[in-house]
Formats: C-alpha cells, structure tokens, sequence
C-alpha cells in the first residue's frame, strides 16, 4: 500500500529507489534532500509500509518570458509583463516494482494540484514540464500538457484546466 503524497524528509529510504532511469534515480539518492533543504525544488514522495520512496516527483516555481506561443497555450490575452510565473514539473520516478499502474499519471495530476493550491496563495498560471524525448512528449500529451513547440520540448499544462 503505498502513503499520501508528503514532501520528503529524514524517515523516507531513498537508497533502494530504482526507476531504471540513472538521472533519475542519481538525484534522488545523493541531492534530493540537500536540494530541497536549499530550498531549490520541494521533493514529494509517496512511500511503502517500511517508509521506502517508491515514486517522487520535484516541484519548483518558474519564470518564462511571455511570447505568443505560450500565451495561446494558456488561452490568455495580452499580458502587461514580460514574463509570467508558474511551476516546472521537474523530475518524476516511479519505482520498477510498481510501474505500468498508473502511478505516474497520478503523480502528475497530483503535481498540478499542488502547483494550483500554491498559485492560489502566490500567482502562478502553468504547470510546466521539460520531457527528455520523444516518447515522454507523447506521455505528457495524453496528460493535457501543451507542447509549446520551435526549438523546445517545454510543454505547459494551464492551471485553470486542473481540477
């Protein structure tokens, strides 16, 4: 059964996360818990019986400059700013031992909650995210995100969309 998602702290065991993917699991192990204590992303897990992470994502604010491009994917007019603020989706990892469940689009959806609850409080209009191929542009489509296309894979998912 795995826990709510929590922000990560000294009671989580990171050691034995494996996603298969080494950048993945490297942050995790080593710089999840320093990065977060700088206060450079907020690491959310969610946990086994005996406290062992089985799937985490990282959450930071952003800054984009305004451009059409993600003005039209955020279906906002005209903005006085040059740029505007949101959250970028940074890593996510699910555990071998609990892949192909669903796990991760829950994760997402989950991420974009917590990006909306904390745009209530400090602003913020997207969720962004940085996928590193082909494959996961097509995962995060099928999770609502916009590709905001050119010489990017940035893709945004405006908080307004999210429950």
């Amino acid at each position: 059964m795995l826990s709510p998602v929590v922000a990560l702290d000294s009671a989580h065991r990171v050691q034995t996360f494996e996603c298969g993917d080494a950048e993945i699991d490297g942050f995790l192990h080593p710089r999840a818990a320093g990065e977060q204590a700088l206060g450079l992303s907020q690491v959310y897990v969610t946990a086994g019986a005996a406290h062992e992470v089985l799937a985490y994502f990282t959450l930071s604010p952003l800054t984009v400059r305004v451009d059409p491009s993600l003005l039209e994917r955020l279906a906002v007019g005209a903005v006085p700013y040059p740029q505007i603020g949101g959250f970028l989706l940074g890593r996510l990892g699910v555990d071998k031992s609990i892949q192909r469940r669903g796990i991760g689009e829950a994760l997402v959806m989950r991420a974009a909650q917590i990006a909306k609850a904390e745009a209530a409080v400090v602003g913020g209009a997207f969720l962004a995210v940085d996928p590193k191929t082909d494959g996961l542009v097509r995962w995060y489509l099928k999770q609502d995100f916009r590709s905001l296309g050119g010489k990017t894979r940035r893709m945004v998912l405006p908080l307004r969309a999210v429950p």
